[in-house]
Order: C-alpha cells, then sequence, then structure tokens
C-alpha cells in the first residue's frame, strides 16, 4: 500500500483520499479476497515461489543409540506470478475535488467496487489454470494433469463431482446443487486429509443458491436452526462450509467432465488451497494536468496474482440450470 505525492496537490488531501479509498476496500472488502491464503511483501514486477512439500511419516525407533533416520522430502516449487492493472479518471479544474473524492462520494466506491472485482477475477481464475513450478518454471502443472477433469468416485480418483454423479448417496437425475454433493465434496477433503480446522469455501451462482432453497435440509429448521426462508438470502455458513454467491459464475457451453453438457462450474475448496500473492495492494497517485487545462487526474494501481497451490484441497461440482 503506497501513496505518490505530485505537485501542486495537497499531500493531506491525497493521504485522506488514499485513506478512504483503502478503508472502503476494507470496509467491502471482496467476496473472495477472504476466502483464501494471503502472501504480502512480495516486489514489484517480481514472481515468487512457494514451497508445496509431500507429506511423510515417522518410523519407529527400535534401537539405543541406533542410526539416526533421514529422508529427502519431495518440496514442489509453485509460483505466483503477479500482474499489475491500473485505471484513472480526470476531473475539471473547476470541479470541487473534494466532494468527488470524499469517503462517501460515489467515485469512492467505484474505484473500490473496481478494486474487488479485479481481485476476485483473478482469484476465479486461479482455481483451473495451470500453475509454473520448479526451480526455474522450468515445468508446468494443470488442473488435468492433476485429475482435476477426471469424475470423483471415492478415495484417489478424480477431482470433479459431475453433475449427474450418482456416487455416495447422490442420484444422477439431481443435477443441481444438493445436500448429496456437498457431502462428496467434503468426503473428498476427508479421504485428502485435510485439516478439519481450516475453512472450507464454496463459490455458486444465484441459480445454486435457488437449488438449496429447494433443498429440505437447508430450509428445514429440524436441520438448520438459522431459518434461511424468513432472512431471506443465503447462509454465510451450512454444512460446515461457508457459500459464496457470485453472478461471475456462468452456465458454460458443452463445459461438463463429459464434454457434451452446460454446466455452472462451482469450486469447493480448503482457505490454503488457493494463494493470493500481492505486490502492490493498492498505489495512489493525483496529478494536475497542465495540458488539459490543469485537470486532475487520480490514477489508482494493483499488483497481484493467485494460484492453485494444493489440488488436494480444490474439488469442482459440476451443476445444471
Amino acid at each position: 500500500m503506497s501513496i505518490t505525492i505530485s505537485g501542486g496537490i495537497d499531500q493531506a488531501f491525497v493521504s485522506e483520499f488514499h485513506d478512504d479509498l483503502y478503508h472502503v476496500c476494507q470496509q467491502k472488502e471482496s467476496k473472495l479476497g477472504m476466502t483464501v491464503r494471503v502472501e504480502t511483501g512480495m516486489v514489484n514486477t517480481e514472481d515468487k515461489a512457494f514451497d508445496l512439500m509431500d507429506e511423510f511419516d515417522l518410523q519407529e525407533k527400535t534401537q539405543r543409540s541406533g542410526d539416526t533416520p533421514f529422508i529427502d522430502p519431495n518440496i514442489q516449487k509453485r509460483w505466483v506470478d503477479t500482474t499489475p492493472y491500473e485505471q484513472s479518471v480526470r476531473y475539471d479544474k473547476d470541479d470541487d475535488l473534494s466532494i468527488k473524492l470524499s469517503m462517501e462520494g460515489e467515485f469512492v466506491t467505484a474505484f473500490a467496487r473496481a478494486v474487488n472485482r479485479k481481485k476476485d477475477d483473478i482469484i476465479i481464475a486461479a482455481f483451473e489454470a495451470a500453475v509454473s513450478s520448479g526451480r526455474r518454471k522450468g515445468s508446468t502443472i494443470t488442473w488435468a494433469s492433476q485429475d482435476g477433469n477426471v469424475k470423483y468416485t471415492g478415495k484417489d480418483t478424480g477431482r470433479t463431482i459431475a453433475h449427474d454423479t450418482a456416487v455416495g448417496n447422490a442420484s444422477a437425475s439431481d443435477t443441481g446443487m444438493t445436500v448429496e454433493k456437498v457431502q462428496l465434496g467434503l468426503e473428498y477433503f476427508a479421504f485428502n486429509d485435510c485439516e478439519d480446522d481450516i475453512p472450507i469455501w464454496c463459490l455458486i451462482s444465484p441459480r445454486q443458491a435457488t437449488n438449496l432453497f429447494g433443498q429440505e435440509e437447508y430450509v428445514n429448521i429440524d436441520y438448520n436452526d438459522a431459518k434461511p426462508l424468513t432472512r431471506g438470502r443465503l447462509l454465510g455458513n451450512w454444512m460446515g462450509v461457508n457459500w459464496v454467491s457470485s453472478t461471475k459464475v456462468v452456465e458454460g457451453s458443452s463445459n461438463d467432465v463429459d464434454g457434451d453438457t452446460d454446466v455452472f462450474e462451482c469450486w469447493m475448496w480448503q482457505q490454503d488451497g488457493i494463494l493470493l500473492g500481492v505486490a502492490d495492494e493498492l498505489t495512489v497517485r493525483i496529478d494536475e494536468l497542465p495540458l488539459k487545462s490543469y485537470s486532475k487526474q487520480v490514477y489508482v494501481h494493483m499488483n497481484m496474482g493467485a494460484m492453485r497451490f494444493d489440488e488436494d484441497k480444490v474439488v469442482k461440482i459440476e451443476c445444471q440450470g
């Protein structure tokens, strides 16, 4: 987070606008900004590697003063590639900038929404995007190469719960978001020995939210004491899953695991399964433009990127509309 002061603009005013914008961005955080692991302090324009270590077990000690056992654990480097984003707005010299850029002003809100929308776009793209790996980015890890495009049927199988799955308690005829699909998602994490204390999130479209309102377990107080029908909105947490509804989840074209059905791709993940790297959370610059009748230009910059850190902590749930 930084501020750039330009000649002719009062430093206190620029600082106040920056602080107001930053506060609004924090107060009205992006839908997904709080759902992932965030790493700050990255250097602008430089990518950074994070190590993913395979699990290993302790072995029994069978003798006194014996040789110390040793293993060479498999450590996989995964890179976060950050990308800079920017936008500016110009105001005429005769405009009252103190009103336009006040904390309650529409322009502060518009900038904050733009920042948060872009952050969500970055995170959503990371679910299925290829990840650079190796000491010098010598290899690529794709969702498909990690059995991402293989149907989940149980332990050590694929990572996609098909829209017409009949695994477990699911019925192939229930192609929307169902209790049974949520159960399969939780089963997936259990089979991968994911930590119980790490939050689980699920990104859905408003259509899947409607599906949930059709589930007895969701609306019946015998199963759910939060009374979602009287509250008139989607629960924040249900069945141990934190739900996020977004219009950015749209129905694709022949995009199911079999390649012949239009589905919504809903992602369920443990919070540390997706990593957001932040090189510049927010930079604000306000300049006077002599060649534009000394209009004032407000410039906002951010630099960040996201990656899928661990496939064992990410699963796709297909749903028909």
